[in-house]
């Protein structure tokens, strides 16, 4: 009953002991007077979590990713961060806030936080398990320390991830401190290629050389040495924005000593050799790349190149822009871009060697002509050597990125045996080889089997079917080749063996002849017995498992065996590893054969591309003249738009224009002045024609249907209207910051194209400026540029006829449609025909325009009304101040003046 019962709980109650802490005598510690009182809120952290805020400490301004048992956590401020970046849950684990992803999503993870900006570090345990628990340190938490580091550039895929052959480029600036005239030195590396580059250069207030050489690089990473001046961090980072890392590090100004600690031999001989500013860059960049393990690419001198080599041209980063080569001008992607439309690439590799190609056009004739000839070549296929050579492209992994991560250490058994094995393909594809008639095509297929002996012998030493399961233990051929591994298969063996005695004990102890371990769920060397004979067994032997029949247990001999065996284990696969990476150094080792196939291969992948794209209807290969003493020549027979032609679903208006000379070898003007209406095509045609031009020195067949040019050194472009908010410039002062260097560095092989300048400031000011600038140009003489100038301004038609051997009035031609008593202006139709017509236009029809626009019908009927009226009047007033200046020239004698001022005012 329940109340009887009561009183007994009380008592018993009663009874018992208190359940507050036992008084304890203060240890010496705490007794001590200088020691103060732990605050009640303050928490109390475990061995763990001690460990845990020890690593943050000492790795700040990284995001740690923190292995513990199966899973990689976050804490802290980090946990925060990847909740929001990855979308995962953020909770509270005992003192901090963690976040938790998988092992096996590790690197998609890590991969989604740099293309962030975040530096991320990993944190991996150093301990096994069964070698700890053999130790004094059994009950404490595993070691655990920062084993990798990763950036957007560092961070190198493996060879089975998918890629579009974007480059990871990570940059080093210095500059030397002479006040008004910056100097800076640079050095730049691929970590995907290894492919290096340098330079050491002058530059303006404005920093336009830098930029240039930024925009060309595409880094995804910039280190910055802090003895810049503040102006030009501000400027790159401005440059970089949000999605572009950067860095300020220290930069030594006596670099030799520091790249002796990287570099050693003829490699470290070379660097000495470099200017000083290259060096400073390069250590800076040594040292950065030191702290994620990835200093191999920048100690080879046969992977750099020097950016401003004089083979070819150095576009600027507005022409880069201007005519879209990288990427198009409305979202910044590379679709709709030169690249994009050359683009049909099979490999990685050759992706990113087409893209050097687009941006980087070659200035030797020879050279263009070489690697024309291997387009044309490989275009026709009528070789079986090239049939075989594009079909060898096909299913081909990334090998040079796969070399990269060879000579970093950071290949796992299946990548390594993948890369070997398309290696092995491709340096046995070709033994004996004919001339194919191209000096570019012969180099290329010899140089696939520079390593042929090299694999031949990396693949003999790997067991390819245990390669493919990472087996590391048994990952050789010749079972001796590493004899820690031997003694640890030995070892394994002996263990195995004494198992297997015990089990003999077992039999005869227990009088069970045909007893034998059993496997169940993962655990090996399983002692079963019936559930009737459980109770008898030893009273020492560990139960593991049971089922209605039978109950399992392991002895304390299998359990002792066992603990023995993980360690040997561990051992083994510690020793496996490390001769893994010992045979990953050693094919390392051979990186610069292995590094000639890659870009052989690249070199093959990129010209069938160009091929591809030879092969399209109304492409043809063009003649490029080297410079000679006579004037540059530009002519193009029915020119295109090439990327505009591949989106159009319609046919593209083509167009015939010749500069400098004719096909006869006639001279000709070298200037055109372009005029037109709005919308008619004035800044498609002559995008159109520098892009051909273009295309003809990257050694591309052009959009034509004859092509004929002298080989230019640049093409100069001021086209478009916008500011510059990052040097705080409105759009008039980036236009006439543009031309001014036009003017300045344009030579009379240059291609020079200026849409409308002068608009962007006000109308007598805008032509008094496109009017002086346009006579400086001709006034040139012999040395003026091939130019393309486009306007609106009409009065400058003239100077074709002040110097008709310089410069021609073109425009682009237009249908008009009157109405029926061809007075109802509104009521005409206008056709675009998109074609270049000799002469000046003679009307704008920005009205027109305005009312295609949606512009309200009284405000255009308004417009014409005024734009009549001024046209009246200032074709009045001019036509008087030119009968003036006639009769003087009567008066005076001045025929041909004379005769130039009547054609001035027939135009009006």
């Amino acid at each position: 009953m329940p109340g009887p019962a009561q009183p007994t709980l009380r008592a018993f109650l009663a009874r018992a002991p208190h359940t507050q802490e036992p008084t304890r005598r203060p240890s010496k510690r705490a007794r001590t007077s200088t020691t103060k009182p732990i605050p009640s809120d303050a928490p109390v952290y475990t061995p763990l979590e001690n460990q845990i805020l020890a690593l943050q400490r000492a790795h700040p301004g990284m995001v740690l990713l923190i292995e513990v048992g199966y899973k990689f956590k976050f804490y802290g401020n980090d946990a925060h961060i990847a909740s929001q970046a990855l979308n995962i849950a953020c909770f509270r684990e005992k003192n901090l806030d963690a976040a938790m992803i998988p092992v096996p999503r590790m690197a998609v993870h890590v991969k989604r936080l740099l293309a962030l900006g975040h530096k991320v570090g990993v944190c991996r345990q150093t301990e096994t398990r069964a070698l700890k628990a053999a130790t004094e340190h059994a009950h404490q938490p595993f070691a655990r320390a920062l084993t990798n580091v990763y950036t957007a550039s560092t961070w190198i895929d493996d060879v089975s991830a998918p890629d579009a052959g974007d480059e990871q480029v990570i940059v080093a600036v210095v500059g030397a401190d002479r006040p008004g005239a910056p100097r800076f030195g640079l050095v730049a590396v691929d970590m995907t290629s290894s492919q290096a580059t340098y330079d050491d250069f002058g530059d303006d207030a404005l920093g336009t050389a830098l930029e240039t050489r930024l925009v060309h690089l595409g880094p995804k990473e910039l280190v910055l040495a802090r003895s810049l001046d503040q102006h030009t961090r501000h400027f790159v980072r401005k440059w970089a924005g949000s999605h572009r890392r950067v860095e300020e590090a220290d930069a030594c100004d006596a670099p030799v000593p520091g790249l002796a600690e990287h570099m050693h031999g003829a490699a470290l001989a070379w660097a000495a050799a470099l200017p000083v500013n290259v060096q400073r860059a390069l250590l800076l960049l040594l040292t950065h790349l030191h702290g994620f393990r990835l200093v191999s690419a920048l100690t080879c001198p046969d992977n750099f190149m020097t950016l401003t080599e004089r083979s070819s041209m150095l576009l600027s980063g507005p022409t880069l822009a201007h005519l879209e080569v990288l990427q198009n001008a409305t979202d910044g992607t590379p679709s709709g871009s030169l690249f994009w439309l050359l683009d049909e690439c099979a490999t990685a590799m050759g992706r990113r060697l087409l893209r050097q190609w687009v941006r980087r056009p070659l200035l030797d004739a020879a050279q263009i002509a070489a690697r024309a000839q291997a387009v044309d070549l490989v275009r026709e296929r009528r070789q079986p050597i090239l049939h075989r050579a594009v079909a060898l492209l096909t299913h081909l992994p990334d090998v040079a990125r796969g070399l990269a991560r060879i000579t970093h250490g950071l290949v796992d058994a299946p990548e390594l045996a993948t890369i070997l094995l398309a290696f092995h393909r491709v340096t046995h594809e070709f033994v004996d080889l004919p001339p194919t008639g191209s000096a570019l095509l012969d180099s290329a297929l010899h140089d696939l089997g520079a390593a042929r002996d090299d694999v031949s012998r990396f693949v003999t030493a790997l067991d390819m079917t245990r390669a493919r399961k990472n087996d590391l233990a048994h990952l050789y051929t010749d079972p001796g080749r590493y004899p820690a591994i031997q003694d640890g298969q030995a070892t394994l063996r002996a263990d195995d063996e004494a198992l297997h005695v015990h089990l003999l004990d077992l039999r005869r102890s227990l009088q069970r002849p045909a007893l034998q371990y059993t496997h169940v769920s993962g655990i090996d060397h399983l002692i079963e017995v019936r559930r009737a004979d459980a109770p008898r067994v030893p009273a020492d032997w560990l139960r593991v498992s049971a089922t209605q029949r039978v109950v399992r247990f392991h002895t304390p001999t299998i359990v002792q065996l066992h603990k023995q065996r993980d360690r040997h284990s561990e051992s083994l696969a510690a020793a496996a590893l490390a001769a893994f990476q010992e045979f990953q150094a050693h094919v390392a080792e051979a990186y610069v054969p292995l590094r000639r196939v890659a870009q052989a291969l690249a070199t093959l992948d990129a010209i069938t591309s160009l091929a591809r794209v030879a092969s399209r209807p109304g492409y043809v290969r063009p003649i490029v003249h080297p410079p000679g003493d006579g004037a540059p020549q530009l002519c193009l027979t029915q020119f295109r738009h090439p990327m505009t032609e591949a989106r159009l679903a319609q046919a593209y208006v083509p167009n015939d224009l010749t500069l400098g000379r004719t096909a006869q070898g006639d001279l000709a003007p070298r200037g055109v002045l372009l005029t037109g209406s709005n919308m008619g095509g004035k800044s498609s045609t002559v995008r159109a024609i520098a892009l051909c031009v273009l295309l003809a020195q990257i050694g591309a067949f052009v959009p034509c249907q004859a092509a004929e040019l002298t080989c230019l050194d640049a093409i100069a472009t001021r086209m478009g209207a916008h500011d510059d908010v990052l040097h705080g410039q409105s759009t008039f002062m980036v236009e006439a910051e543009d031309t001014a260097r036009i003017l300045r560095t344009a030579t009379d092989r240059t291609l020079v194209v200026l849409d409308e300048f002068g608009r962007g400031t006000s109308t007598f000011d805008g032509i008094a400026l496109a009017d002086a600038v346009l006579r400086s140009l001709l006034e040139r003489g012999a040395h003026m540029p091939l130019l393309l100038f486009i306007t609106h301004y009409l009065p400058l038609t003239r100077w074709a006829h002040v110097y008709p051997e310089r410069l021609m009035n073109m425009h682009m031609a237009v249908q008009v449609t009157h109405a029926d008593d061809g007075r109802n202006e509104e009521a005409s139709e206008v056709v675009f025909l998109h074609r270049l017509a000799p002469g000046p236009a003679l009307h704008s029809f920005g009205i027109h325009i305005a009312t295609l626009a949606g512009m309200p019908l009284p405000v255009t009927a308004r417009a014409r009304a005024i734009a009549a009226h001024a046209q009246s009047t200032h074709t009045h007033a001019e036509r008087r101040r030119l009968s003036t200046r006639f009769l003087r020239a009567v008066h005076g004698g001045h025929v041909q003046t004379a005769w130039d001022l009547v054609h001035a005012m027939s135009v009006l």
